[in-house]
Formats: C-alpha cells, sequence, structure tokens
C-alpha cells in the first residue's frame, strides 16, 4: 500500500470514533428534547409547550430544537410517537410471550397500573389527546395514528384468542378493539382527573370480567 493509502487509512480509522461520539451526541440530545417536550405537555399542554420552553427544559437551545425537528408541531408529533413506542415495549416486556387472552389481561394490568406510578408520558398522552380536539385540531393525525397502533396490538391478542378457540370466531375484533381500548382510556382519565375516588385494582379485576364476558370467552 502506498503511504498516501496508509496515511488515509489511518484517519479514517482515527475519525471513525469521533464521527460514532457525534452520533451519540446527536441521539443523545434528540432523546433530550423529547423527554423535556413530554414533560412540558404533562405540565402545560399544547399552547403551553413552546420551542423556547422545550429548548430551556432540556438545558439546550431553541435553534436545537429547530435544527433536529423543524417546527413546534413536529417535535410534538415525534413526541407523540415516543410515547406510542415506550408504551409499547413496556407493554411487551412484561408480556412474556403471553398470547391471546392472557396477553389481554395483561394489557389490561399493565395500561391501568402505569397510572399508579406516575407515569408521565401517559399524563401527557392524556394531554395531547383532550388539544388535539380542542386547541390543537393540528395532532388529530398523530393521536389517531397512535390509537390505531394501539387497537392493532389488541387485535393481535384477540385474533390469537380467535386462533386457540378462547373467543368465538366470528368475533368481530375490529369492534372489540375499539371498545377495549375505550374502556382503559376511559377508566385512566377519569382516574387522572379524580384519583381518590377511582380504585385501580377494583378497576383492573372488573375491565378483565368485563372485556372476557363481552367476548363470550370459554
Amino acid at each position: 500500500m502506498s503511504e498516501r493509502g496508509t496515511q488515509a487509512g489511518t484517519a479514517e480509522r482515527a475519525g471513525a470514533p469521533e464521527r460514532r461520539t457525534q452520533a451519540d451526541r446527536t441521539a443523545q440530545a434528540r432523546r433530550r428534547l423529547l423527554r423535556a417536550t413530554i414533560r412540558l405537555l404533562a405540565e402545560r399542554g399544547y399552547t403551553g409547550t413552546t420551542l423556547g420552553e422545550i429548548g430551556r427544559e432540556a438545558g439546550l437551545s431553541r435553534g436545537l430544537v429547530t435544527h433536529h425537528f423543524g417546527t413546534k408541531d413536529a417535535c410534538i408529533g415525534a413526541a407523540i410517537e415516543e410515547i406510542r413506542s415506550s408504551a409499547g415495549r413496556t407493554i411487551l416486556s412484561g408480556g412474556d410471550g403471553r398470547r391471546g387472552l392472557a396477553g389481554i389481561d395483561h394489557l389490561i394490568t399493565a395500561y391501568i397500573g402505569s397510572m399508579r406510578d406516575g407515569d408521565e408520558y401517559m399524563r401527557a398522552m392524556y394531554v395531547v389527546m383532550a388539544d388535539a380536539i380542542s386547541s390543537a385540531p393540528v395532532l388529530r393525525e398523530a393521536v389517531a395514528g397512535s390509537n390505531e397502533a394501539f387497537r392493532a396490538l389488541i387485535r393481535t391478542w384477540l385474533g390469537q384468542a380467535a386462533e386457540d378457540g378462547e373467543i368465538p370466531e366470528a368475533a368481530d375484533l375490529d369492534a372489540h378493539a375499539v371498545l377495549i381500548e375505550g374502556l382503559l382510556r376511559g377508566i385512566c382519565l377519569q382516574w387522572l382527573i379524580d384519583p381518590g375516588r377511582v380504585d385501580l385494582d377494583a378497576s383492573i379485576r372488573t375491565a378483565r370480567r368485563a372485556v372476557r364476558a363481552g367476548l363470550g370467552a370459554r
């Protein structure tokens, strides 16, 4: 190999760690901005969340928020996707590969139970849902996509339950997915508004029985 080639190869190898470090820094900054956005959404909603506030909350500049996301709406859309992905990971990680009605039972327990842990991501999602039908209709598409992803997860378990003979094959999976999503969202919304009057443990037990009864579970 020529001396020039050797020098180039050495420079390339020497530069690789720096590029990885820069990529890591970029990813870390993006994570900080998304977490800051989610905290602000949970506390202040769409109107109270600005690019400047996001930057300050993250300990970064407003310009960096614009660099990563472009606009406030794009940043909040990315935050909604992060909430959805985080919730999916949390629910699936504790499921131990459960399928069918066992998966649905786990979903009900994990989803409602997350409220007791003061899950900031969940609180932010409910604030965003309310804003999407009032002060920030621009968020409707992102919220609708998150809701559909949630229903798709429910339909997967319902499909498995039908395959395994746990529920009738003729069960309308789409309708039941909407029903289950509405049940879970409704319980959690009531708890967020008036936690002293909503018993989460009793709600989990009752919801599991109600869903199985509604599905005609054998």
